[in-house]
């Protein structure tokens, strides 16, 4: 992280416990995002004491490349501690969710990608075994079989006409997948 976390606490006394957790969850954050700018903490109580219900706020604000990132979480539920835990492990898991989608996004967890769509001549076929070979347009022999065709026009293929496919890498050499007629029947 290029600039060092911001830890604020606003109507409440510092506590080592709750510090030492928001410290650990942003190694988390740094460890999960290693382009993550800066982050600040700010954990909150109501500024008039109440009876019973306390509200605890927890705010964080990540810097990021491009837009800067801000959740925050509010816990009532039982004594001020745990609260105030609480409130502060669910914004930071609101953090790590939204860092993930980010990561995805902009590219840190590979997209498959589809092979390009290519076109050939077919130069042998073997009807009774199920499978050919088809020149690509770029002169590369490439195999096919029966199960690669997208349409049930097996018994029409003949030597010499033109095949849409996509190419890929086989054990023992390219092959074709998806093949369609390049132009249809008849046509």
């Amino acid at each position: 992280m290029q600039i060092d976390p911001i830890i604020s606490w606003r109507n409440l006394d510092p506590s080592p416990a709750v510090e030492d957790l928001v410290r650990r969850r942003i190694a988390a954050l740094e460890k999960r995002f290693d382009r993550l700018i800066g982050c600040e903490v700010v954990l909150e109580a109501p500024q008039k004491r109440r009876v019973s219900g306390e509200v605890f706020r927890a705010a964080i604000t990540l810097r990021i490349p491009g837009e800067d990132f801000h959740v925050e979480r509010e816990v009532a539920q039982g004594n001020a501690h745990d609260d105030l835990l609480l409130a502060a492990n669910r914004a930071f898991s609101a953090a790590e969710t939204h860092l993930k989608r980010q990561k995805k996004v902009r590219g840190g967890v590979e997209v498959k990608r589809h092979a390009p769509l290519l076109h050939g001549e077919i130069t042998l076929i073997e009807p009774e075994l199920g499978y050919g070979y088809l020149r690509a347009d770029d002169g590369r022999e490439v195999y096919f079989q029966r199960d690669g065709l997208t349409q049930d026009v097996w018994d029409t293929l003949a030597k010499g006409m033109r095949l849409r496919f996509r190419e890929f890498e086989g054990d023992k050499g390219p092959f074709a997948a998806n093949v369609t007629l390049a132009e249809p029947p008849g046509a």
